[in-house]
């Protein structure tokens, strides 16, 4: 997908109904150019430790990255490759704001740290950890990740 596309509303709609209302619909696309957005879908969460099906894989182009909810908790996810997905947690390890994406990897809005896509660790602080990693896979044509 072209990163100067927005992701149709169907589609993320769609991919949220798919998931029983318990999932994040991702969007790995934003009307802005540096990164990418996605919205959450309303319903009841699923069990922790089940994997939830967050988004379709199209819709991640590669090198790419996106942002949303699962089980109510923000999530970043970054494609490496073409068979490969990875996801983090979305609170900055500084003081908690949600981080962006911001091309390949991921910008804090609120005190200026800089985060890798590629395995969540600091490029630029104040932040001093690592993304929280969380566990995410390729199901078919499904991004699924456990939160």
């Amino acid at each position: 997908m072209n990163p100067d596309q927005t992701l149709p509303r169907r589609s993320l709609l769609l991919g949220a109904g798919a998931l029983g209302g318990g999932a994040l619909a991702l969007s790995a696309c934003s009307a802005e150019p540096s990164g990418s957005s996605a919205s959450s879908a309303a319903g009841p969460s699923v069990p922790p430790g089940t994997p939830v099906k967050v988004g379709k894989l199209s819709e991640v182009a590669v090198r790419g990255t996106a942002t949303g909810k699962v089980n109510g908790r923000a999530v970043v996810i970054f494609r490496p490759d073409e068979k490969t997905v990875l996801a983090y947690d979305a609170a900055c390890t500084h003081a908690g704001c949600p981080v962006a994406p911001a091309g390949e990897d991921f910008d804090c809005p609120c005190h200026g740290s800089s985060f890798k896509g590629s395995d969540g660790s600091v490029i630029s602080g104040p932040a001093q950890a690592p993304l929280g990693k969380l566990k995410a896979a390729i199901d078919g044509e499904w991004i699924t990740v456990t939160a």
